[in-house]
């Protein structure tokens, strides 16, 4: 499909700042963008694949019922919906989607933001590089292992964008990364190599990025709003990921992740 029929929609998973971006460009290309919805309401990335129907989200993101016609060539954006079948699937979180297996060096080619941007013919700008590198491989682009991405000017981005969402300043949300990253130094274990903060109720609040930002693997826990307790594995190498995840299948829990975006967790049932 290149180019693109001029009647495609893309259809779009849950909101984080890659798919805020995804939404623009799709829109300035002119081109029809709907969110993947679950009982009438916007996807979350719990509900993104196994998605129902589909909505228009409007100014005050409020989501108005919308149509998605057979006959439409259809574009998946980190979603699915049951009983339809799209054109093309972008997509970097399971076996088979075209980033999966994209190392840090072809981020690009590995993030959705990337995969849009080469469906449209697109080069990446400086912003949507920090983007694209950000959603697919935060620890290696921290590292400075994806070509074209200032590990600085990431930071800035990320920072901004957390201070923004969680409302806090600015020099608060970089002070708390910067002590996270101090902190996952200073418990790294000399054997795994990793930090472990197994305590839900003593992880730092900017662990995750600090973690990333230092280059060193965590393992974390966190209490998820129905009880349930998750354990993260951040930052590790394809191997380390997938013994975590094996050892998590093996005590019978429910598993996700990418061993080669270098990430994994594990729930616990309430």
């Amino acid at each position: 499909m290149t180019p693109l029929d001029p009647d495609t929609t893309f259809v779009l998973g849950a909101q984080d700042p890659e798919m805020r971006e995804i939404e623009r460009v799709v829109s300035d290309a002119g081109l029809v963008c709907l969110h993947a919805a679950a009982a009438g309401r916007r996807c979350t990335p719990q509900t993104a694949y196994a998605a129902d129907g589909v909505v228009r989200v409007g100014s005050g993101g409020i989501a108005r019922q919308a149509v998605l016609r057979p006959a439409v060539p259809a574009v998946w954006v980190e979603c699915r919906i049951v009983g339809r079948e799209p054109r093309v699937r972008v997509d970097h979180h399971h076996p088979g989607d075209p980033g999966y297996t994209a190392a840090p060096e072809h981020y690009l080619q590995g993030s959705s933001l990337g995969q849009v941007l080469a469906l449209l013919g697109r080069e990446p700008t400086e912003t949507q590089r920090l983007l694209a590198a950000s959603d697919h491989c935060l620890t290696a682009a921290y590292q400075g292992q994806c070509p074209g991405v200032d590990p600085h000017e990431l930071l800035f981005l990320r920072a901004s964008w957390k201070a923004h969402i969680m409302q806090r300043t600015l020099t608060d949300v970089m002070a708390g990364i910067l002590d996270a990253a101090e902190r996952v130094r200073r418990q790294r274990d000399s054997v795994s190599g990793e930090s472990r903060f197994l305590d839900p109720t003593r992880v730092p609040a900017d662990l995750p990025e600090g973690a990333a930002y230092a280059g060193v693997p965590v393992r974390y826990r966190a209490w998820m709003p129905d009880g349930t307790v998750k354990e993260m594995f951040k930052g590790g190498t394809p191997e380390a990921i997938e013994a975590f995840l094996a050892e998590h299948r093996a005590a019978g829990r429910e598993v996700y992740g990418n061993p080669y975006r270098g990430y994994g967790g594990a729930y616990w049932p309430a």
